[in-house]
């Protein structure tokens, strides 16, 4: 595979050695203002993505001692830090970040190990995922691989919205008109919407990268972050959009968009039931979410996806989507655990 499209500028200069790591909580939130200044250049110039608003929540939670994690000092200059979590039995790794220079990647393993040691040593753990975007999958590959996670590439990818229809214009098109009707994305299709994504994605890829694709339960908190809780930039709820079977009023497929930045927009989710998948619903969604963003002004819009399922990428290439970077997504999950939850696994 290729790991150098979109990498980061690594050479501005060496991280100094050698270098202590410490615990984030014996620094004041002051102390990472240069680092997360330098974190949002990053995500602006190589995400196209203004972070200043999580730099601010991470900043508020530093100073708090709310974060759990780990720094990369020398001297009094912190060069990196990363933090995690844990929600019941899964642990997620929030953040990873160091200064760009010609020792980012080793210096990422070091701070790495000692998160990775302390989350699997939880008692309760079964679970551990991370997406860390500024990385590319073989630059952290060692840390992971020598315990046991599965590791995804990922690719995140940008449209220009100034290049016309995009083939959406012709009989399949029409004919998915004639069957489906867009409505707007509010409150009263959330319940709806988790099942669909359940039975989208069972034993889908992204499954294995998210296990919140598991469950019913799981789907649900999933949209409630992105629609409702900003976790994936500022929700577009007048362009978030459902595609409705005309025949029978069920859902046939969703869209949620956000902004990122005042010029970028973003697609977090888009899905298609599996009994309506090949009849245009997608097709339909996405050509609604192109005009009314050109309309708005946006000049672009970005997405995530997984680089094995080859369907979405050809798609997405096929739309204009270029790829902007590729990183890594990494999941471990405990052998004596079972691999699938259950809480309601059996819902329609």
């Amino acid at each position: 595979m290729d790991y150098t499209r979109g990498s980061l500028d690594l050479r501005r200069r060496e991280i100094p050695l050698p270098a202590e790591i410490v615990d984030i909580r014996q620094f004041d939130a002051s102390d990472f203002a240069s680092l997360l200044k330098a974190e949002c250049e990053v995500w602006n110039r190589n995400l196209h993505w203004d972070y200043a608003p999580s730099a601010r929540l991470i900043a508020s939670c530093l100073a708090e001692k709310r974060l759990t994690g780990y720094a990369l000092v020398s001297g009094k200059a912190i060069h990196g830090y990363s933090f995690f979590l844990h929600e019941g039995e899964k642990g997620m790794i929030g953040n990873l970040f160091l200064e760009p220079g010609d020792s980012v990647a080793e210096s990422a393993c070091r701070l790495l190990e000692p998160v990775l040691e302390t989350l699997m040593a939880t008692p309760g753990i079964s679970r551990i995922e991370a997406q860390l975007p500024h990385f590319q999958p073989e630059q952290l590959a060692p840390v992971f691989t020598a315990r046991d996670f599965e590791i995804f590439e990922r690719k995140f990818m940008v449209l220009g919205l100034g290049g016309g229809s995009r083939n959406f214009e012709g009989p399949r098109a029409k004919q998915a008109a004639r069957e489906f009707v867009l409505e707007p994305w509010s409150r009263q299709h959330d319940a709806q919407a988790a099942r669909l994504l359940y039975s989208t994605y069972r034993g889908h890829v992204d499954a294995a990268v998210n296990d919140q694709y598991r469950s019913v339960s799981g789907a649900a908190r999933l949209l409630e972050n992105i629609l409702h809780l900003r976790g994936c930039g500022e929700s577009l709820t007048e362009a978030s959009v459902v595609a409705i079977e005309r025949a029978t009023r069920r859902l046939a497929g969703l869209l949620a968009l956000t902004m990122v930045r005042p010029d970028t927009a973003h697609i977090p989710q888009i899905a298609v039931a599996p009994e309506f998948q090949g009849r245009g619903a997608g097709g339909l969604m996405l050509a609604h979410a192109f005009t009314t963003l050109a309309k708005q002004g946006f000049g672009e819009v970005s997405l995530t996806v997984t680089s094995a399922n080859r369907g979405a990428v050809r798609l997405y290439e096929r739309l204009g989507f270029a790829t902007l970077r590729t990183f890594g997504a990494y999941a471990w999950h405990h052998p004596d655990a079972r691999f699938a939850p259950t809480d309601d696994a059996a819902e329609p």
